[in-house]
């Protein structure tokens, strides 16, 4: 979940860490930008973020999960002006030489390993099918539109990551860069624009890293895998598609439950719910959209997916929670 406020000092964060404590909350995503109240959020200076990490887990375990999106480029958290490492996009990255991408991807990896996260939410795998994409290829997201090169580049980064002990998520799945539509303001329905290819993608790097790998899937409608609802949500696209046809065995992840494209239908409790039952082993919810979020949600979210599980909804609740529990230890080392 996201959280308020750059120190456990300040009020909000204090009041963010009674409710995430109170839900038992092992996971926190990190921001830059409040983007309701249009101010900085967690990130300052090096020096400030990595004691507010630290502080973190003092106060919601040792074990907790600390994740970033730090893809560079448009998307990075973590910004030059700021006192980090200066980062590129993933279209200028696909240019380079590959012995400057093995040193970039090791130093930025070595930045994430001191500064105490565990996992970059990145590299963002959408293959740039559609040049005119306003959330993957006009932000430069995408290594390129050929399969071979965009593996090539993600196994480089996500291999400069392993070997500094922080885990990826490679994202977003079955594909998001032939869309038109910016999931974070509605729903996306690449049924009729999505390619092989672009599943490919995913099932190459499935192949090299296995269970080393988070997957997150996007908030896409394929009618042709699952008429109604998105691969996040989908057992068709979760279980069926990406467990069973693609043989990945590691974490899902669901993109942020917070983006227009479920919240709008769904909400937030609700959709972490369908996320789960359709396989998602953890579930990110930003709290970090534009306009009001109630405090409760954080509780709301928490008691949304103890009820699926106790009335069955989530089938085999307490076996899919072991096993999620499982794939997340196994994925951190633990």
């Amino acid at each position: 979940l996201g959280i308020r406020g750059c120190s456990v000092n300040q009020s909000e964060t204090r009041s963010d860490l009674e409710a995430l404590t109170g839900i038992h909350c092992k996971g926190i995503v990190l921001f830059d930008h409040d983007i309701a109240g249009n101010h900085p959020r967690n990130v300052l200076s090096p020096e400030q973020l990595e004691k507010f990490i630290a502080d973190l887990r003092h106060e919601l375990g040792e074990d907790l999960i600390v994740a970033i999106d730090q893809e560079g480029g448009q998307v990075s958290r973590l910004k030059q002006e700021q006192g980090f490492l200066p980062s590129v996009s993933a279209e200028e990255f696909a240019s380079w030489e590959e012995i400057d991408q093995r040193q970039y991807a090791q130093r930025q990896a070595k930045q994430l390993k001191r500064l105490g996260i565990d996992l970059n939410l990145a590299p963002c795998v959408d293959l740039a099918v559609e040049p005119h994409s306003p959330i993957i290829a006009e932000k430069g997201r995408s290594f390129g539109v050929d399969h071979d090169k965009a593996v090539r580049c993600a196994s480089i980064m996500i291999q400069g990551h392993m070997d500094e002990g922080v885990r990826c998520c490679i994202k977003h799945f079955p594909g998001h860069g032939s869309s038109l539509i910016d999931s974070h303001l509605g729903m996306c329905d690449i049924t009729q624009t999505h390619t092989p290819d672009e599943t490919r993608v995913f099932a190459s790097l499935i192949e090299c890293f296995g269970d080393e790998i988070a997957v997150m899937p996007g908030h896409l409608i394929d009618k042709r895998v699952d008429e109604r609802l998105p691969a996040s949500l989908s057992s068709a696209h979760l279980s069926g598609a990406l467990r069973s046809m693609l043989g990945f065995e590691g974490v899902i992840i669901s993109d942020s439950l917070d983006m227009r494209a479920v919240m709008d239908q769904y909400g937030d409790g609700r959709s972490a719910a369908m996320a789960i039952s359709a396989g998602c082993d953890l579930v990110i919810d930003g709290l970090n959209a534009p306009g009001y979020r109630e405090p409760e949600a954080p509780v709301r979210i928490a008691d949304a997916i103890a009820k699926a599980i106790g009335s069955g909804r989530i089938p085999h609740g307490e076996e899919r929670l072991t096993q999620s529990r499982a794939r997340v230890d196994r994925l951190f080392g633990r």
